[in-house]
């Protein structure tokens, strides 16, 4: 028995995919069933990335799809449905962040007190160290590993001005590339390079305030 090609199996990918696109803008019986059965799952695990529980990755979720099947009809069939699905799911994230109410803003406040819109210490900023630029190019969970933060580093992450926390999200969390972050947040490739340097600075900040506290109240109750 003869094995399809890769190019076929792609091409026919392809027409189930443009068949169930064309389902879907016609609102044909089942096809909203099809594509919630066939993508919820990736969706689901996309929404997962940005947020600390279940339900609001769930409600990430039911918010993504409405959004599809809102605009589905507007979709280019020369485009990738699962790309297209996935950039909506974190448009909703994102936007979903922006509306919730942030915690701690107290510490926050202390914070930007203490650091500059560079995420550079105002005072005592040697104290960074020597291998800042190493330590920086260190995936946002190793260096949270490093850390004896109590806090969570989503609850941390949320913290951050907005700019900045959309940034870590997408490049360090989800790992998108520098081109497809510039797509979402609608600037330019140098502007993501210059957010996410100052947003990782300000999140080492962050997590050495943190590691130095929880030392000192060890150190008085001991």
């Amino acid at each position: 028995m003869l094995k399809k090609k890769p190019s076929a199996i792609l091409n026919q990918d392809k027409n189930k995919e443009n068949e169930l696109i064309e389902r879907l803008i016609e609102n044909k019986d089942l096809a909203y069933e099809t594509l919630v059965r066939q993508y919820s799952v990736r969706m689901y695990t996309t929404a997962r990335r940005f947020f600390y529980t279940d339900d609001d990755a769930q409600e990430c979720l039911q918010k993504a799809f409405i959004q599809v099947f809102k605009n589905i009809s507007s979709f280019k069939k020369n485009s990738q449905l699962s790309t297209w699905l996935h950039r909506i799911t974190v448009n909703e994230a994102l936007m979903m962040l922006r509306q919730k109410k942030r915690q701690n803003t107290t510490s926050l406040e202390v914070f930007s007190q203490r650091y500059n819109e560079y995420g550079e210490r105002t005072v005592f900023a040697d104290e960074l160290g020597n291998n800042l630029e190493d330590t920086l190019s260190n995936n946002i969970e190793v260096l949270f590993e490093k850390s004896e933060a109590k806090l969570s580093l989503s609850e941390i992450i949320y913290q951050l001005p907005e700019k900045y926390c959309n940034v870590i999200l997408l490049r360090d969390i989800q790992e998108m590339n520098t081109k497809e972050t510039a797509e979402i947040l609608a600037v330019s490739e140098a502007s993501v390079k210059t957010q996410l340097h100052r947003a990782r600075l300000l999140l080492r900040a962050i997590l050495e305030q943190e590691d130095r506290a929880s030392i000192e109240s060890n150190w008085k109750v001991n």
